[in-house]
């Protein structure tokens, strides 16, 4: 009964995850976007090499964001 209890109760109201997939050009603003919603300002940045996973929380809801750069040489 315990469990059954929990389970509800986290549902309701406890945290949800959610994972995010921003795939787009190079120098695109993929990264200040990410910036932006992680700590509320604009920062400066450098070209991604590779990717950038950040969460971001929003009120209840947690997101597990994966900032993933594509070459404009790869089209």
């Amino acid at each position: 009964m315990g469990i059954v209890f929990t389970k509800i109760f986290s549902t309701l109201f406890g945290n949800r995850e959610a994972r995010i997939l921003v795939l787009d050009l190079d120098n695109a603003g993929k990264t200040t976007i990410l910036y932006r919603l992680q700590m509320g300002k604009v920062v400066s940045t450098i070209p991604t090499i590779g990717f950038n996973v950040e969460t971001v929380q929003y009120n209840n809801i947690k997101f597990q964001v994966w900032d993933l750069g594509m070459p404009i040489y790869s089209l």
